[in-house]
């Protein structure tokens, strides 16, 4: 691996310096537009009034939009099925239940927040594409619904009463679209911001180091769809008429997504941003060239995605303004000390596997494998390529469920356990190519982990001594992307070790390595007792590297066990020669 940089163990600049100056320059800004907002009742009462709660509720939508699709990475087509929904139990509540708007507009929201928990832990299983297409689908599926309840006015909607206040909708519309700004702010700022953008880089490495990605995917989702119900509500009202044809358009949708991604996707200002600056500049070609309103409109678009990727707030991020600041910083240099751990005398296995068996379809992966690993003990795994090793890993750490047999951790069952879980109790795992996650930092990638590993209490002081112990503390604040591949391995181990584990996995951690790559990760295996870690399990090809390190072999060939012992007998095995070495080591 790479020696670290000569600033050595000290983390420059942690004391919290530009990132209290970036949040008061942040505030600032939200104040004058606050400002603003207040100003333009009082000098305008009609057109001017309506414009401007047009752009609070394109912003509002903006946000609510950016919370699912911008952070999470689940790209949604479907959001305008929330401000449908909002805006008919609001018009319902209203007329049939006399409620007032405002805390009708409340409870539609609700409404929303609550159909997107049921529909939640479903539609969240689909990915990419298809979970766009899947919410596009629901929001057809909710046009054609209402087309046809009577209850609901059908095709032909409901007249509403002639409550309209102009202002009080501009005033609630302001105060949703800061509620939207909010949890934005919440989400750029926080550790549960943190874990719903480490689900956008790599949803099956989050949950390795403890995430509960379907529970931070469903409350993202759920918050997601509060805003635009209580948007449609409001519109509703402004309106005084609903229909499922405005009530589903999907060219609400799609106006949406283009004012996100003009502004900047998965940023604080880029919804507000792209929004107001669309609305305006829409507002201005249709007013000056009315024929070529759409046209213009297009060309702005495309022209500034094309020359600034990350939007607006991407431009002006290459002048040092309105970057998201590191999340849960520390406030001092000083590393914690290493975690404490009464030595056990527990005889019980640290981990067992029991008959296991892994098919994918008519392929057998693993064929009634069965090992175990003692505390202070380090198993090694090797075979040929093919022979079932990173599949059992994976079994193990609860990336795949086995077919059949019995995974123990400390005697408990596990087999059925979700990988969160498996991490938070002390089972941690690296990748066979390294699983980091790219955008977010060196200190971000640790704190992730150790806020759910079992010093979850202490994490922000046990991720800097994690730091301090693997020598990354002097590029905290360097992304994981713009590591080289030895620096890549030796953050996933810090990675490993700030979930404070017991057990850990190691899937071919000296693959590609040159031979001092290879030596400092000895010395780091030789060191995990150090740290508490009761047992190691790796899956590795240098044999050469790993041989007198470990305890005990297995031998995997076509996913059956063929040896078990030292490495001085399993290496002469005849069976394990011929199978896999060619000749006896």
């Amino acid at each position: 691996m790479d020696s670290p940089p000569t600033e050595g163990n000290r983390f420059p600049g942690i004391v919290r310096g530009a990132e209290p100056r970036a949040w008061l320059r942040s505030i600032a800004a939200a104040s004058v537009l606050l400002a603003i907002f207040l100003a333009i009742p009082m000098i305008s009462h009609g057109y001017l009034l309506q414009f401007g709660t047009d752009i609070l509720e394109a912003v509002t939508l903006a946000y609510g939009w950016n919370l699912i699709s911008g952070f999470t990475g689940y790209l949604s087509f479907g959001q305008v099925s929330f401000f449908g929904l909002g805006a008919y139990a609001t018009a319902l509540l209203v007329m049939q239940a006399h409620i007032p708007w405002y805390f009708a507009a409340g409870l539609g929201g609700i409404v929303g927040a609550l159909v997107a928990l049921v529909l939640g832990p479903i539609m969240l299983r689909l990915r990419g594409i298809l979970f766009a297409l899947g919410m596009l689908g629901l929001a057809r599926i909710l046009a054609v619904l209402f087309n046809n309840w009577r209850f609901a006015g059908g095709s032909i909607g409901l007249s509403l009463p002639a409550e309209l206040t102009p202002v009080a909708v501009y005033v609630g519309m302001g105060l949703l679209a800061l509620l939207g700004f909010g949890l934005s702010a919440f989400f750029v700022r926080s550790g549960f911001g943190l874990d719903v953008m480490s689900l956008n880089e790599d949803e099956e490495a989050a949950a390795a180091v403890g995430v509960p990605t379907t529970r931070v995917k469903v409350i993202a989702f759920m918050l997601s769809a509060l805003l635009p119900a209580i948007a449609g509500g409001l519109v509703a009202w402004n309106r005084s008429y609903i229909d499922p044809t405005s009530a589903f358009d999907p060219t609400i949708d799609l106006q949406t997504v283009v004012a996100v991604m003009f502004g900047g996707i998965g940023t604080l200002w880029g919804p507000f941003l792209g929004s107001v600056v669309l609305m305006v500049a829409g507002e201005e070609f249709l007013v000056h060239f009315p024929n070529l309103e759409l046209a213009l409109y297009g060309i702005v678009v495309i022209a500034t995605v094309l020359a600034f990727p990350g939007g607006l707030v991407g431009l002006a991020d290459r002048f040092g303004w309105l970057r998201r600041p590191i999340i849960l910083v520390p406030k001092t240099s000083a590393a914690a000390a290493p975690p404490s751990r009464a030595a056990s005398r527990d005889t019980t296995a640290v981990l067992e596997v029991r008959d296991l068996t892994v098919r994918f379809g008519g392929l057998t992966a693993l064929n009634r494998v069965s090992l175990s690993v003692r505390r202070g003990e380090t198993l090694c795994i090797i075979g040929a390529n093919g022979a079932g090793k990173t599949t059992l890993f994976n079994a193990v750490a609860g990336s795949i469920r086995p077919t059949s047999g019995e995974i123990l951790y400390f005697g408990k069952p596990v087999t059925h356990v979700p990988t969160y879980r498996r991490a938070q109790r002390g089972m941690a795992r690296s990748f066979q190519i390294p699983r980091l996650l790219p955008s977010l930092s060196v200190w971000e990638n640790v704190v992730l982990a150790s806020r759910h590993g079992r010093q979850s209490a202490r994490a922000v002081e046990h991720a800097a001594w994690v730091l301090e112990t693997m020598g990354l503390a002097a590029m905290w604040r360097d992304p994981a992307s713009r590591l080289t591949p030895g620096y890549q391995r030796q953050l996933e181990f810090a990675r490993v070790l700030a979930l404070d584990p017991e057990l850990v996995l190691l899937d071919e951690v000296m693959a590609g390595m040159t031979r001092d790559e290879q030596e400092a990760v000895r010395g780091v295996l030789r060191r995990l007792p150090e740290f508490g870690i009761a047992a190691v399990a790796c899956v590795e090809h240098v044999i050469a590297a790993i041989a007198d390190l470990c305890d005990t072999m297995v031998v995997l060939d076509f996913g059956r066990k063929i040896a078990e012992g030292t490495p001085a007998t399993v290496l002469k095995d005849p069976a394990v020669v011929r199978a896999y070495l060619g000749e006896p080591l």
